[in-house]
């Protein structure tokens, strides 16, 4: 009996979430065993009450893998004569890499060196087998043809996006909930292309995730690591990528930029800072490039928890806005309206500057309110 392209999408992503949600307990027991486990740092980045388990990601690609897997076992003849086997296996093959360097990271620590090596790695196996930006459209100045830089374009991209979803994870629940939109939202622009297996994966991806984000919501049980983070925004990457290669030009990458664009815009602007942060002493621009990985307190749902102790209500405002500019996303996709495009860009990066700007600034109020109690109780 042959079943509704749409029936499949919702079986792997049911399956994908139904499988996340009862394997969480058991990788978190797992992960308790290995001592894979984020303590909590009063005053520093990782603010919970107790140790929790890190190994989340486990458990999310594995229900991933069993969604889409499930779907296409039931599909199996379809599944043959549609599936191109190199790109196949360069997708699962760069997956896995990001995801062992994600899972070596979550039990002894890796060092930021080596996982942008590993992820540059995994980005160019897709690149090898033709999944990369060919032509840009600038606003004015019409197509642009990448010619040799494609490759190179495509890599920055797809490792971009890859630590961009990695460095969103910072409060329970963020991550998971921002991917499975970002996810909801690639699915239907994939559906507008007819491209069945990337409606697939991110059907599994977006499912793998709402069954995490029970474990993983305020207080969380459990995080997803980076085994978790990096090989979700690597997905996300490689299905943006290769959404651009039946796009028009007008929105080869404008589409993917919109849908991912605030975890984007937001990381660039946290690495610009780190970039030109002062120091006591001259460094080297190597010292420079490398202080742009190092983990901080500086991106937008730092920022906002200054603005609201509730980080619950944090997530999810960022939750609406992701929303949001996915939906303006979809409406950039249907009209191919370039001008359209470039305004919402430009409104996703004075929305993010501006958050940015005033969790800055009720950052230093605090801390200036602080500092006389702190003067005056040393005295005492």
């Amino acid at each position: 009996m042959r079943f509704h392209p749409l029936f499949y999408v919702v079986l792997a992503a049911v399956i994908a979430a139904v499988a996340t949600h009862l394997l969480v307990p058991l990788v978190a027991r797992l992960a308790v065993m290995l001592r894979a486990l984020d303590h909590p740092e009063p005053g520093g980045r990782k603010q919970q009450l107790t140790a929790v388990p890190r190994l989340g990601g486990v458990a999310i690609l594995v229900g991933i893998v069993l969604g889409v897997g499930s779907v296409a076992a039931l599909e199996w003849n379809r599944v043959l004569a549609n599936a191109n086997r190199r790109e196949l296996l360069a997708l699962i093959l760069g997956t896995l890499m990001v995801f062992l360097v994600g899972v070596v990271d979550d039990l002894v620590g890796v060092s930021a060196g080596k996982k942008f090596l590993l992820e540059c790695c995994a980005a160019i196996l897709l690149v090898s087998v033709g999944w990369s930006f060919q032509v840009v459209q600038f606003f004015g100045l019409g197509e642009v043809q990448l010619g040799i830089f494609n490759g190179v374009v495509s890599v920055l991209w797809i490792v971009g996006v890859t630590n961009a979803i990695n460095l969103l994870d910072g409060l329970d629940g963020l991550a998971g909930g921002v991917v499975a939109i970002i996810s909801l939202s690639l699915l239907t622009y994939a559906v507008l292309q007819d491209q069945g297996g990337s409606v697939l994966l991110m059907g599994a991806t977006a499912g793998s995730c709402i069954g995490f984000l029970r474990h993983n919501w305020e207080p969380a049980k459990i995080f997803m690591g980076d085994s978790g983070s990096l090989t979700l925004g690597f997905l996300l990457a490689a299905v943006s990528v290769h959404s651009a290669l039946k796009t028009p030009a007008t929105l080869a990458i404008l589409v993917p930029v919109l849908a991912l664009g605030i975890p984007v815009i937001d990381t660039l602007l946290v690495m610009s800072v780190r970039f030109l942060r002062r120091s006591p002493v001259p460094l080297p621009l190597s010292d420079r490039f490398w202080q742009m990985f190092h983990a901080d307190r500086n991106h937008l749902h730092h920022l906002m928890s200054h603005l609201d102790n509730n980080r619950q209500r944090v997530v999810t405002v960022i939750y609406a806005v992701v929303l949001l500019f996915c939906l303006a996303s979809l409406l950039v996709a249907t009209r191919r309206n370039l001008g359209l495009g470039i305004a919402i860009i430009v409104s996703q990066f004075l929305v993010v500057f501006f958050i940015r700007r005033q969790g800055m600034a009720a950052a230093h109020r605090r801390s200036a309110e602080a500092a006389p109690k702190g003067e005056s109780e040393k005295a005492v």
